[in-house]
């Protein structure tokens, strides 16, 4: 798992990512298109996009339902859609953050490696 993310950066770049999270979930959210079905199957990676849960995962699941309301319900136009999917697209490459649920189960890890014993062929 820890392969899906390359960084968990803090500070100003983690809340910018926070906010391209947000920005990438509330569009699934608002999207008017589709009955009470489309819109529970939305609001699932809408959620974890929030949380921070599987971001890269979900960024793609998130480039799909907009080129799918773009290409086959008409919901948005070619620029709102391009939007999206440039949106979604550069979370799933940047990962989540280090304000995601991501960041604290599969953040920086702090590893002590005991020193080497001395051997006869060491000396």
């Amino acid at each position: 798992m820890q392969r899906l993310f390359s960084m968990f950066p803090e500070g100003g770049p983690g809340a910018g990512l926070l906010l391209l999270r947000l920005s990438v979930a509330l569009p699934l959210l608002l999207q008017p298109s589709g009955g009470p079905l489309m819109h529970a199957m939305r609001a699932l990676p809408a959620i974890g996009l929030c949380l921070g849960v599987l971001t890269p995962l979900l960024a793609i699941v998130s480039c799909l339902f907009s080129f799918y309301d773009f290409m086959v319900m008409g919901g948005a136009t070619l620029p709102e859609a391009g939007i999206k999917l440039l949106a979604a697209g550069a979370l799933a490459l940047l990962g989540p953050g280090a304000h995601s649920l991501d960041a604290r189960l599969f953040g920086r890890r702090v590893v002590t490696v005991p020193p080497r014993k001395k051997t006869r062929v060491d000396e």
